[in-house]
């Protein structure tokens, strides 16, 4: 009879293609159809993945087996979109069910795949948050005043987002702090450089990177799926990061009217 090594090897090989999938912000239903192809692997009579936005389960279990059920865990703390991880992930599934990676070369490689540093690093992820913010004022209408002004705040915006992680702030106070930024930058602009500025405009198109888009995306899409715990969960995520959002604003504004 089998020590139960090959069984535990598979477990964690799904848990940690799910963890990985998760962290990157995958659809639970796309989670759970990775974990679940992993799992068949082992010809257990029962193998199932269930994923949650803050947790993954996966279980083993067979008559076969001496020593009881597999079950694993895995907590969810951080989420980051990452569409490059997920593909991987989903190469290296495809080729170990394909027979062409053995389940420890599949652990090794999902090992390197967590890994990894960003696929960009902070410096591209500042310029793709500034052409954001010039490319959303001028899908807003914003006029020549309003893009000058959207570089100037999208540029307090990358540096703002790529200073507070430093700090250790969690996620709802680096929302709280670069909305308030965005606000009161938009404003000492409109009172300073441009007095004929839409301000309203710039600072909605300087928000927009920092919108949950994402997370709302794939809540309806777990929804749809019927997976409601899943979708709720992100769709409750995606509403919090907007609250977040609008309250910094808000903070910004305040200060703005005291100030002038």
């Amino acid at each position: 009879m089998s020590n139960g090594k090959p069984q535990r090897e598979i477990l964690e090989t799904a848990l940690l293609a799910g963890q990985i999938m998760c962290e990157s912000n995958a659809e639970s239903y796309r989670v759970e159809d990775t974990m679940n192809r992993i799992l068949t692997l082992s010809k257990a009579s029962y193998a199932v993945a269930v994923s949650f936005s803050t947790s993954i389960y996966a279980v083993l279990d067979d008559p076969s087996y001496e020593s009881g059920s597999y079950t694993g865990i895995k907590r969810i703390t951080t989420r980051s979109n990452n569409l490059n991880k997920i593909s991987q992930v989903n190469a290296v599934s495809r080729e170990l069910i394909a027979g062409e990676l053995t389940t420890s070369e599949a652990l090794t490689a999902l090992a390197a795949i967590r890994s990894n540093k960003p696929q960009y690093n902070s410096w591209w992820q500042s310029v793709g948050i500034i052409l954001m913010a010039i490319s959303f004022t001028i899908l807003f209408g914003g006029g020549v005043n309003e893009v000058i002004a959207g570089l100037i705040d999208g540029i307090m915006l990358a540096i703002v987002s790529q200073s507070v992680g430093k700090y250790f702030l969690n996620d709802a106070l680096q929302n709280i702090v670069q909305a308030m930024i965005v606000t009161i930058v938009s404003y000492l602009l409109q009172h300073l450089l441009f007095p004929t500025l839409a301000a309203g405009i710039v600072i909605t198109a300087t928000l927009m990177p920092m919108v949950p888009g994402t997370a709302i995306t794939n809540a309806f899409r777990d929804i749809f799926r019927e997976d409601y715990i899943a979708g709720g969960a992100r769709a409750m995520e995606a509403f919090f990061v907007a609250l977040m959002i609008a309250i910094g604003s808000l903070i910004g504004l305040t200060i703005i009217q005291g100030a002038f």
